[in-house]
């Protein structure tokens, strides 16, 4: 199995999570980026990820129950709750 694509959005944006991933062989990309403003609404981030063919991951887990039931074609997406975020590299 392959390993899927991944975006964070603004709100997971962590250089440092990123970093961790990326050194683990995992390829993900995170808002801002050229194909993605720092300020793009949520709907936005989706349908961009999707377009991509990315998963997006995201905190904001109510506006994103809605978003998903609004795009069941969407490149998926992971909930997480938001707490103190430690990465180890």
């Amino acid at each position: 199995m392959s390993k899927p694509l991944l975006h964070l959005d603004a709100d997971t944006s962590i250089k440092a999570l990123q970093a961790a991933l990326l050194s683990r062989s995992h390829d993900v990309t995170r808002t801002p980026t050229e194909w993605m403003a720092l300020d793009a609404s949520d709907e936005a981030q989706l349908l961009e990820a999707t377009a991509r063919g990315r998963c997006i991951f995201k905190f904001n887990i109510r506006d994103f129950q809605v978003l998903a039931q609004r795009y069941p074609e969407h490149g998926g997406i992971i909930l997480a709750a938001q707490s103190e975020v430690s990465v180890f590299v």
